[in-house]
């Protein structure tokens, strides 16, 4: 019928699927569907720059693609939402909490962040794990972190959402899958520095050595490094916290701004 159509690519399925079944036949399957699915768009919203270098190298033509403008609602999440008897419901214990906030599923690198923490409780880092969300791997997860001190909230949304993010200290977000990532957005707006990996999209909506650190992807030794440095330096949690709020303060789009790209003359490239 010859109607103009726009499409978003907000899920890397052929890295899930290469994740969940190390099988790469199965990987270049879901790569073949992908983009002969999008090829048929007049127009492909991208997150991020990574994504869009990774579409085009799989064939989509660089012509189709364009950045999808995201952010995230600076006054739902804020360092004001902050309740230092927040975690007392859940069996709360000493130390900073490092928080993750997503689906527990397997191609987050969640066992990868288990194994960080439970060197840093090795070397008696004073810390708790606060997992926020629930998936296909949690149970495996909690056995694999039985015995140490880490909360599973389940799901969460609204204010007891937010007010979680503004009761951490440190987010960490070990996926190498994500095209995007709005919790680390979300817990930057809610003053938390954050540790992300160099691989995926994460990266591109933090300033690395500002508003947190980039480690790099599935390296168990290098996020150990990032969350020790960060536990033990409590001023520089702070500072970097207060960079982070400010960075997503900055940046804030408004609704208009955000649906105005789409089918519509060409203003932003990456």
């Amino acid at each position: 019928m010859d109607f103009p159509i726009a499409g978003t690519y907000h899920t890397d399925i052929p890295q899930y699927v290469r994740s969940l079944t190390s099988d790469e036949i199965l990987e270049r399957a879901a790569w073949g569907f992908m983009i002969w699915f999008y090829g048929q768009m007049d127009e492909v919203m991208v997150p991020s720059a990574s994504t869009r270098t990774q579409l085009i190298e799989r064939g989509l033509p660089a012509e189709k693609t364009r950045p999808l403008p995201r952010w995230v609602d600076v006054g739902n999440f804020s360092p004001d939402h902050r309740d230092p008897g927040f975690w007392d419901r859940y069996g709360s214990s000493e130390g900073l909490k490092i928080l993750y906030v997503g689906r527990v599923s397997r191609e987050k690198n969640l066992e990868l962040l288990a194994k960080a923490f439970v060197a840093l409780r090795g070397e008696k880092v004073a810390a708790q794990l606060v997992i926020i969300g629930d998936g296909p791997f949690k149970v495996e997860l909690q056995e694999i972190l039985q015995g140490y001190p880490v909360i599973f909230t389940g799901f969460l949304e609204g204010q007891s959402l937010a007010t979680a993010y503004a009761s951490a200290d440190i987010f960490a977000f070990p996926s190498t899958t994500d095209t995007f990532g709005n919790v680390v957005l979300e817990a930057q707006a809610s003053g938390l520095p954050v540790i992300v990996s160099d691989g995926g999209g994460p990266k591109e909506l933090m300033l690395d050595g500002i508003t947190g650190l980039v480690t790099k992807a599935d390296s168990l030794e290098e996020l150990i490094a990032a969350l020790r440095s960060l536990l033990q330096d409590p001023a520089r949690i702070a500072e970097m916290g207060g960079n982070a709020r400010s960075f997503t303060e900055q940046g804030a789009l408004s609704m208009t701004e955000a649906c105005a790209t789409i089918l519509e003359p060409k203003v932003a490239n990456y």
